[in-house]
């Protein structure tokens, strides 16, 4: 091809047709130059759709982080809905409490099940790139930097609250911290022990919650539990407007879930006596549906990801039932012994045990 250029400008420039060499000279260089830019146009924009698929993948474990956080923070308003209103019962009608479940409904009060929970949305987010010419993107992207700052927030502002003052309260008052069950951690309080509280110490109790000073800690860790779940409020509020919006930017955006299995006393115990989960097989990738049959005995169970309390669910409330919505972090599942098939449907949260006659 430059031959066949380079012989019309030889022949042109012999024929001594000077105007017409140069202006073919120009043209020749013009279309060269268009190549390069057409060229350099082509890998720009190859570039870019690489580094949007680079920024795609890392979306996409942003929004299954916040999508994480977003069930934390949607369990922890319940949880702490759950406390305010046993504080609401022991200032408005201490007596409805029979005396030996008061020290259990005062600790109670006091739990936090979300302190230790730290986002892992940090990994991902602070690596997303804005680019200037994606209008779109930038405003995503600058979201995503005011969750951080706003889950960063998190023990440094208003919204923290301190159970140990509660606690310790508690305790400067001679109330000993009640016993765990030793049978199933996951059962709760040992109710009734004698060798913590006396009759006589129930009795003073019962007096106690309703002078001037109980009543004034119990108001003011009230306020704090209420703070506190405003602050989780505006996290799950801000979380959820991100997930709308990565999905309205990348439609095709889906949770991840992996190494889904089952694990409790119904098989081989909980964590606590070593037990590890059983795996599920995932039956539909497209939905997140994951099954499995299994022989159980007496007891109860909870769904997990990776070996992990990270991602677990369980049903809704103290009763638990065969079939029902499957809850983050939730109770466990109670089952009687018998061989059942199990599915557990991570699209729309639910699971399911059906026994089999075996």
């Amino acid at each position: 091809m430059i031959n066949f250029f380079r012989k019309i400008r030889k022949q042109l420039a012999n024929n001594n047709q000077f105007r017409r060499y140069f202006r073919y000279a120009f043209g020749e260089v013009a279309l060269i130059m268009m190549g390069i830019f057409m060229a350099l146009q082509l890998q720009n924009w190859n570039e870019k759709r690489k580094e949007e698929k680079r920024f795609r993948v890392i979306l996409e474990q942003v929004y299954n982080t916040i999508f994480y956080d977003v069930d934390k923070y949607k369990n922890q308003m319940a949880f702490l809905n759950f406390q305010i209103e046993g504080l609401d019962q022991i200032l408005e009608s201490p007596d409805s409490i029979p005396k030996e479940r008061l020290p259990y409904a005062l600790y109670n009060t006091g739990f936090d099940n979300f302190k230790s929970y730290q986002s892992d949305v940090f990994f991902y987010a602070n690596d997303l790139q804005s680019d200037y010419e994606n209008l779109v993107r930038n405003e995503l992207v600058k979201q995503i930097s005011g969750y951080l700052n706003l889950v960063r927030s998190v023990g440094t502002n208003v919204f923290e609250i301190n159970n140990d003052i509660f606690t310790n309260f508690l305790i400067s008052e001679d109330l000993a911290f009640p016993e765990m069950n030793r049978e199933d951690l996951n059962e709760g309080w040992v109710i009734n022990d004698s060798l913590y509280y006396s009759e006589v110490r129930l009795n003073k109790l019962k007096k106690d919650i309703k002078t001037p000073k109980y009543q004034a800690i119990i108001k003011t860790f009230r306020s704090q539990k209420i703070a506190y779940k405003r602050g989780a409020q505006a996290r799950f509020n801000y979380g959820t407007s991100i997930l709308d919006m990565i999905k309205a930017y990348y439609p095709e955006v889906r949770v991840i879930y992996e190494n889904v299995g089952i694990i409790g006393t119904a098989l081989d115990g909980y964590d606590d006596v070593g037990g590890r989960s059983y795996p599920m097989r995932r039956t539909d990738t497209e939905n997140s549906i994951w099954e499995t049959e299994l022989f159980l005995k007496n007891g109860t169970v909870k769904f997990r990801c990776n070996d992990s309390w990270l991602r677990n669910w369980g049903s809704i409330g103290a009763e638990s039932y065969l079939s029902g919505d499957a809850m983050p972090d939730g109770s466990n599942i109670a089952v009687e012994e018998g061989t059942y098939h199990i599915k557990l449907d991570l699209n729309n949260f639910t699971y399911e045990f059906i026994k089999l006659d075996k």
